[in-house]
């Protein structure tokens, strides 16, 4: 069997420390590590075939590389579903950057001490702010809006006044009724309501579905008529945007527009 191979091996066979080691793999700009270096390090890591893992990046960054997130438990089969498709884009995006994405259990509401930064989809505003209670490391409200006067939460939510835009240029300005699955979160349920003229809040069972209907979420696609009007979302952007607020978050970035709507 192979010797399995630490940072700690390539640090010795480099001559250099640790620390230099791992601001290597994770081409840290901030550090002043010469070329010859850094060069070194590679053929080092390349000849030993070393993989990195998240504990070695967490030696220069003080990261976990890995997020939370917190969905609520739901009877509805069309809300796992979109639960399961942002779990997914999310997932992937955070993979992309290299984290990893953890699905917390909505009954344990302990401290995360394991994550760099928590995500919360959907959820109502009590347990949003039970989450941020009890814990110190960034909190991202998805698809839920908080009463805050300070601007503390990053909070990613879906622009409903683009999709009404979209909907009154398809069918003519009010004429038709926005279809969406009920929201956990108030607010959210408040905005979309005074967003669009007819609004129809679904549960599990679908409803009897007459006239002109807009939607903006793929689980609905089974059960609107043939001639229902698809506001496309790119969940993709969206999730990239949560990224980035994520980073700003961890990162403490000033004068930042804390409700970014997509």
């Amino acid at each position: 069997m192979s010797k399995k191979y630490t940072i700690r091996d390539i640090a010795k066979q480099a001559g250099v420390s640790v620390a230099t080691v791992s601001y290597v793999i994770n081409n840290r700009d901030d550090q002043r590590i010469s070329e010859e270096t850094k060069r070194k390090v590679r053929q080092i890591i390349n000849l030993l075939d070393y993989k990195p893992n998240s504990s070695a990046k967490s030696l220069a960054t003080n990261k976990t590389y890995t997020a939370a997130l917190y969905l609520t438990h739901e009877e509805s089969l069309y809300k796992r579903s979109e639960q399961l498709l942002l779990a997914e884009t999310l997932a992937a995006v955070l993979k992309q950057h290299g984290y990893h994405l953890l699905l917390q259990n909505q009954d344990d509401l302990n401290q995360i001490d394991y994550a760099d930064a928590i995500f919360c989809y959907d959820t109502d505003t009590d347990f949003f702010s039970a989450v941020g209670d009890r814990n110190l490391i960034p909190l991202i409200a998805i698809d839920l809006l908080v009463n805050e006067t300070l601007p503390i939460f990053f909070q990613v939510c879906s622009d409903y006044t683009k999709q009404k835009e979209r909907a009154d240029r398809h069918f003519g300005i009010d004429n038709y009724t926005y279809l969406c699955l009920t929201p956990n979160n108030n607010i959210i349920k408040e905005s979309i309501a005074k967003t669009f003229s007819k609004v129809c809040f679904m549960e599990d069972v679908p409803v009897s579905l007459k006239g002109n209907i807009a939607y903006a979420q793929p689980s609905l696609h089974t059960i609107v008529p043939q001639d229902a009007f698809y506001i496309a979302c790119n969940l993709q952007a969206k999730m990239e945007q949560v990224f980035v607020c994520m980073e700003d978050a961890i990162d403490r970035v000033p004068d930042r527009s804390h409700i970014c709507l997509v």
